[in-house]
């Protein structure tokens, strides 16, 4: 699920990014994998594109959810970025079969998972009941399967994303008798870190006014819900994903060295939250200078300057005509109550013409890529 608040971030993060990055390195090499559950193993022979991610990758879409609910098929959601690009990919390499990991809702805590070998840490917030974010605390894989319990297009147990996906790049396939041969990778998480923070910033100035009429983020209310997402974002949330995002990549890094395709971040609510073109512009700034420099096979495809041509600019008309085209934001059909603009407050992920130009944007980024 996509989101909106992010920002640059300080040199010291890229600090810790690189040091807890190189302690994973070190781990890797003398951990033995058994995950015991291999659910996402391909079943032909060929080659594989794997898919990491949230809803984004998944191909979630609101309207179908609703429509189909509570019988969600993973059919229901296949005209998603991952199998537009792996038309693409096939058209140049033959008999390619997606592997979609994807779960929609995933955090950056979540697909890395518990393991601590693999960068994550044991949980400290409960998954029952529901919380009305999933907070830094909460390690717990996937919640859209493993606790509302809806399948997925490649379904795994207790395990999480990243250790499903070790699974799949040094388990024997079962056809072959040999390792898969996995031709690109693809990855995007932190939207959801995102809306978990916008989430925490509402409730804790609601309480601030509804205790003392007042809030160090600002003087009213929705001043100091923006107030408190820029300074969550800042010293926070960007921090926290760019450092997920760099321990995930390290350790598939460990395992692969082929094309891995980094997918950035585009802002579905630029007129919904004042302020966050900016942030989220500065969340795929400070992903460039701070996570790509230490992985030479990991290439960016940034969505921002396509779903919101024009921020940052007089020109407001033509990005929210932008985030109209690529968004669902302006679907009739899944418009919050009350939400503001009114008719342009609707579901955050793209639409099918959306879906394809990030797979259009992916596909140039795998061009790219040196280890293709």
């Amino acid at each position: 699920m996509q989101a909106t608040n992010g920002s640059a971030v300080s040199s010291r993060t890229r600090g810790r990014l690189i040091g807890c990055t190189m302690a994973l390195v070190l781990a890797l090499s003398a951990l033995v994998f058994a995950p015991g559950a291999a659910n996402a193993q391909p079943a032909p022979g060929g080659p594989i594109y794997m898919a990491l991610g949230d809803s984004i990758s998944f191909g979630y879409s609101a309207q179908k959810f609703n429509e189909n609910f509570p019988t969600e098929s993973p059919s229901r959601f296949e005209q998603g970025l991952a199998n537009f690009f792996n038309k693409d990919l096939s058209g140049a390499n033959k008999g390619i079969t997606a592997v979609n990991l994807a779960c929609p809702g995933e955090t950056s805590n979540g697909l890395i998972g518990e393991n601590p070998l693999l960068g994550g840490q044991v949980s400290t917030e409960p998954t029952s009941p529901p919380a009305p974010y999933q907070g830094l605390g909460d390690w717990h894989p996937c919640a859209y399967h493993n606790v509302d319990g809806f399948p997925l297009h490649a379904g795994y147990g207790s395990i999480s994303q990243l250790e499903d996906a070790i699974s799949v790049l040094t388990e024997e396939n079962k056809v072959t008798k040999k390792p898969n041969v996995v031709k690109a990778i693809t990855l995007n998480i932190g939207s959801n870190d995102e809306l978990a923070a916008i989430a925490q910033c509402k409730i804790e100035v609601t309480e601030e006014f509804e205790k003392t009429g007042k809030s160090k983020y600002g003087f009213t209310p929705e001043q100091a819900v923006v107030g408190c997402i820029t300074f969550t974002s800042k010293n926070i949330t960007v921090p926290h994903i760019l450092a997920n995002i760099g321990d995930t990549l390290g350790v598939l890094d460990h395992y692969y060295s082929g094309p891995i395709i980094l997918l950035g971040f585009y802002n579905p609510d630029a007129f919904v939250l004042p302020g966050s073109d900016a942030l989220q512009k500065g969340t795929n700034e400070a992903v460039e200078a701070d996570v790509l420099p230490h992985f030479p096979n990991v290439t960016f495809a940034n969505p921002f300057p396509v779903f919101n041509k024009f921020a940052l600019t007089e020109k407001t008309a033509k990005e929210q005509a932008a985030i109209c085209k690529y968004t669902e934001m302006c679907n009739p059909n899944v418009q919050a109550p009350g939400g503001m603009p009114a008719g342009k407050d609707g579901d955050v992920h793209p639409t099918i013409a959306g879906y394809k130009e990030l797979a259009k944007l992916i596909n140039a980024a795998y061009n790219a890529n040196p280890a293709k």
